[in-house]
């Protein structure tokens, strides 16, 4: 049986593909200023995007690796929802993603 931490990963395997796919996947990565950002998601440096990608990933997958303590709850899903409404149905393989991430980290 797969741990939490292996789904956790194989989770983010998928999202970075879903965000590759839609070209929301960038090879620049944002300023060291936007990655130190106090705000929730970046939100006043980078997109919501840019902080899955050079944040929340990277983040997570570290503690998945290293089998650390995972956050208890995330509620990242409303957010992904407004932040990526513009794609409209393009997003639903993305959005699935996020909502099974925040599924496995609250559950």
């Amino acid at each position: 049986m797969a741990s939490l931490h292996q789904d956790v990963l194989r989770e983010l395997g998928i999202l970075q593909v879903e965000l590759q796919t839609l070209g929301l996947w960038s090879d620049l990565a944002p300023s060291e200023e936007a990655l130190l950002s106090n705000e929730p998601f970046c939100c006043d440096l980078m997109g919501f995007a840019e902080w899955l990608q050079w944040i929340f990933i990277p983040r997570l997958s570290y503690l998945a690796e290293k089998e650390c303590q995972l956050p208890q709850k995330s509620g990242i899903y409303p957010m992904a929802e407004g932040a990526f409404e513009d794609l409209e149905s393009a997003a639903k393989g993305l959005l699935g993603s996020i909502k099974r991430m925040d599924t496995l980290l609250t559950a």
